[in-house]
């Protein structure tokens, strides 16, 4: 399995805020699935925008990172 991609998911007492690479390079929010705000140059970015709004750390440290793994051949392997 390699590693293919990173997200960042903090779950809150009521909601859970994830942030996605997309394909363009760019990453995408969601708050409890649902989509929210624009896209975001970084993860970074997109945390700091997050903490403006809701309750959340601006410190992408304090998120859990979950990796996307795929296998050699490129089939969904899991995330860790």
């Amino acid at each position: 399995m390699e590693l293919d991609t990173v997200s960042y998911v903090f779950q809150s007492r009521n909601r859970t805020f994830t942030i996605k690479p997309r394909v363009s390079g760019r990453w995408r929010v969601s708050v409890d699935s649902m989509p929210w705000g624009d896209s975001f140059s970084s993860a970074q970015e997109a945390a700091i925008a997050l903490s403006r709004e809701f309750p959340v750390p601006a410190a992408l440290q304090a998120w859990t990172e979950v990796g996307h793994y795929h296998t050699a051949d490129g089939r969904w392997a899991g995330t860790r």
